[in-house]
Parts: structure tokens; sequence; C-alpha cells
């Protein structure tokens, strides 16, 4: 080999260097901005926990004095009482060891455990959760019926009224669950994705 050769190749292998270094560096930054968002969506799942644990710390000592003002039984006030406590204790035990902190340091095996297991949760929350919900609403009309009135006025709009704020609240409540199961899938096929 002449030296006008050996020059190229020099040249070559320092281009290719080069080219290593900007590929690396963008996949560094890519990575970087992949785990940024994975971080912000995780965030957003645990804002709209903490909003839940707040409604819910503020629900109970409401509907227990609302109920025991109104004359219903002490039984139906405790049920509800423990029917939000158990809403409020499941709540914090599908989000509790989540932490946006995990994604940045790497630990992204974990995430991907504490994102699924919460993922479980949420999924099998309805199982639970409406058949109580609709055993408390037949139990609370025996208690209006029973302890409040028996004006069929008022019952009917109390029905009426109650059934409407259910069907607002369970709309709401329904829409905010499939966001947070959406924002949990997404989550986890970037995770993956980053994995690879």
């Amino acid at each position: 080999m002449n030296s006008v050769e050996i020059n190229e190749i020099n040249e070559m292998r320092e281009q290719l260097a080069s080219l290593k270094r900007q590929l690396s560096s963008q996949q560094i930054v890519n990575d970087r901005l992949l785990k940024e968002a994975m971080s912000n969506k995780l965030s957003t799942i645990q804002r709209r926990a903490i909003a839940l644990c707040v409604i819910c710390f503020v629900a109970i000592p409401y509907t227990y004095l609302t109920f025991d003002y109104l004359g219903m039984s002490q039984s139906f006030c405790c049920a509800t009482i423990i029917l939000l406590a158990g809403a409020l204790v499941a709540m914090i035990i599908s989000h509790y060891r989540l932490s946006a902190r995990r994604i940045m340091s790497g630990d992204l095996v974990a995430v991907y455990e504490d994102v699924t297991r919460m993922r479980t949760i949420y999924k099998r929350w309805h199982y639970v959760s409406i058949p109580l919900l609709v055993l408390w609403f037949v139990w609370g009309g025996y208690e209006v019926y029973t302890y409040v009135t028996q004006d069929t006025q008022l019952l009917l709009t109390l029905a009426t009224s109650a059934t409407i704020g259910g069907v607002i609240g369970g709309v709401a409540g329904l829409r905010a669950h499939k966001k947070n199961l959406k924002a949990a899938e997404d989550l986890l096929a970037q995770i993956e994705e980053l994995k690879r």
C-alpha cells in the first residue's frame, strides 16, 4: 500500500469513529427523552391517584356526618365508611411503589413490574366495586325510605337525584379508570421498546 491509500484508510477510520460517536450521543439523547416522557406519564398517573385519595379522605367524614344527620342507621354509616376506606386502601396499595425517579435511574424492570401490578389491580377492582356499589345503593334506598322519609314524592326526587349523580360519577370514574389503564399500557409499551 502506498501512503495515499493509507491516508485514505486512516481518514475513513476517523470518519467512522466520528459517526459512531454521533450515533452514540443521539442514542443517549433519545433514551433520555423517552425516559422523561415515561416519567411524565407515570407522574400523571400518580397525580390522579393522589387526587382520588384526597377526595376519599374528604368524603369519609363528610358522608358519615351527612348520613348521621339525616338519621340513617349507624350500620349504614359505618358500612359507607368501610367502603370508602377500602377504596382508599386499594388506591394506595396499587400506587405505593410507583416512582417516576426510578425510571430516570434506569430501574426499568422494577418499574415494569410495579406498573403491571397496578394495572392488574385496576382491572380486577370492578369485580369488587360494582357489586358493592349496587348493594350499597339499594341499602341506601331502603335506609332513606325507613329512616328519613316515607313521602313518595320526596323519595322519587331523592332516587332520581341519586341515580343522576351515580351515572355522572360512574361515567367520570370510568373515564378516569380508562385513562389510567391507557397510560399504564403506553408506559409498559415504552419500557418494552426501551429494553430492546
